[in-house]
C-alpha cells in the first residue's frame, strides 16, 4: 500500500463544500419535514430527540448508550464539547426537520389608535390611584376585546 497524497484545499473552496452540502442535505431531508409537520407535539418531540441522538453519535463518534447519557445530562452536566454537540444537533433539526429557525427574541410590538389610547385612559382614571390590581385588570380585559 502506498501513502496517498494529500489533497490541498483553500479556505474559500471548503466553504463553498460546506455550503453546497448544507444545501444538497436541507433539498434531501425535505419528505422529513413534510412529514414532521403532520405529527403531533409528543411524536415531534420524540423525533427531536432522536435527531439530536443520532447527531451526537456522529458528530461525537460514540456508541448509542454514551450519546444517550450525553443528551439526558443537563447543560451544566455535560462538557464543552457535549454541549456543542447537543446544541449543534437542536439547530440542525431546526433547519432540516422542523425549520423553525431561531426567533430573533424580540417581541410584537402593538401599536393604538388614539382613541384605544383615550378609552384605556378614560377607564384607568375612573379608579381612585391605590387600585392598581384593580387597573391592571380592567386594561387586560379591555384590550383582550380589542384583539382580533
Amino acid at each position: 500500500m502506498t501513502k496517498a497524497n494529500a489533497i490541498k484545499v483553500t479556505y474559500q473552496q471548503f466553504a463553498r463544500g460546506v455550503g453546497a452540502t448544507d444545501r444538497i442535505t436541507l433539498d434531501a431531508s425535505l419528505a422529513w419535514h413534510k412529514e414532521f409537520i403532520t405529527l403531533d407535539a409528543v411524536k415531534q418531540s420524540e423525533w427531536r430527540f432522536d435527531w439530536v441522538l443520532n447527531y451526537v453519535i456522529g458528530r461525537l463518534d460514540c456508541t448509542q448508550k454514551q450519546a444517550e447519557i450525553i443528551c439526558n445530562k443537563t447543560r451544566t452536566e455535560r462538557t464543552a464539547s457535549e454541549e456543542k454537540a447537543v446544541n449543534t444537533g437542536g439547530a440542525k433539526f431546526r433547519d432540516h426537520i422542523s425549520r423553525t429557525g431561531r426567533t430573533s427574541g424580540k417581541k410584537t410590538v402593538v401599536k393604538f389608535t388614539p382613541a384605544q389610547v383615550q378609552a384605556c385612559d378614560n377607564a384607568l382614571a375612573s379608579f381612585p390611584a391605590d387600585t392598581l390590581k384593580k387597573q391592571v385588570e380592567l386594561l387586560r380585559a379591555y384590550l383582550a376585546t380589542l384583539s382580533v
